[in-house]
C-alpha cells in the first residue's frame, strides 16, 4: 500500500490535474512523481497543475532538497504550476528555485487560482512576480 492519496481530479487539453490528499513519508517522493508522471503520460499532457495544499507541515531544506531532485527527475520536461500551503511553502521559495536551476519549468503558488491562471497564460497577481509576463519559462 503507498503512504499517500494520489487523485485525478480532471485531465483534457493537453493538463493534467492531481490533488494530494495525504503523505506519510517525504522518503517516498520519487515514486510519487514517478507515478505523476505515469499519469501525465497516459493523459497524454503536456502541463501538470499539482495540488499539494491538504499537507500543512514545514519541510526542513533537506526535505526541500529530496522533493525536488525526485521531482526533476520525473517531471522536468511538463509545464506545472503546483498549490502548496501558506503554512508549508517557504517565502523564499528554496524549493521553486533548485527546481527551475536543474531544468524544471515549474512555478508555486498558495492559490489555486493563480497556479491556473499561470497555466493559462496569464500573469497571476503573486507579490515578487516579474513585471513581464512570465509563463513559467526559465528566467535569463
Amino acid at each position: 500500500m503507498k503512504p499517500y492519496e494520489l487523485v485525478s481530479v480532471s485531465n483534457g487539453g493537453g493538463r493534467l490535474h492531481v490533488q494530494l490528499k495525504a503523505i506519510a513519508r517525504f522518503g517516498h517522493s520519487h515514486e510519487l512523481f514517478e507515478e505523476i508522471r505515469q499519469m501525465a503520460v497516459a493523459a497524454n499532457a503536456t502541463e501538470l497543475l499539482i495540488d499539494t495544499s491538504a499537507f500543512k507541515g514545514k519541510l526542513s531544506v533537506m526535505q526541500r532538497l529530496q522533493m525536488i531532485l525526485a521531482f526533476v527527475a520525473n517531471l522536468r520536461g511538463y509545464r506545472v504550476a503546483g498549490v502548496i500551503s501558506k503554512e508549508t511553502i517557504d517565502p523564499q521559495r528554496l524549493g521553486e528555485t533548485m527546481a527551475r536551476n536543474r531544468g524544471a519549468n515549474v512555478r508555486v503558488f498558495t492559490c489555486m487560482a493563480e497556479a491556473i491562471q499561470l497555466l493559462d497564460g496569464a500573469r497571476p497577481s503573486t507579490p515578487g512576480w516579474p513585471n513581464s509576463a512570465d509563463t513559467g519559462a526559465a528566467q535569463t
